[in-house]
């Protein structure tokens, strides 16, 4: 489980009801990104994710999203 929290909290595509995939794979994208900076504990974001489409639209399409994460406090590291 990633120690890391997103500011917002859910990624959505204006047109297709699949917010939960779009936050999957934007978590997917910045956890990896904070391995890579692991001695910080908070940055800013973008990030690019296919949006596969939905039900009735299945044109997969490129969504940009903007954030930022942060490192959440574990008992050990306040201790």
């Amino acid at each position: 489980m990633s120690d890391v929290i997103l500011v917002p909290a859910v990624f959505r595509c204006p047109d297709h009801d699949n917010h939960e995939l779009l936050t999957a794979r934007v978590r997917e994208q910045v956890d990896r990104e904070a391995e890579w900076f692991s001695e910080r504990s908070s940055e800013v974001f973008r990030v690019s994710v296919v949006c596969p489409g939905g039900a009735s639209d299945a044109m997969p399409h490129r969504r940009i999203y903007d954030g930022t994460w942060s490192r959440a406090v574990s008992a050990s590291r306040v201790a």
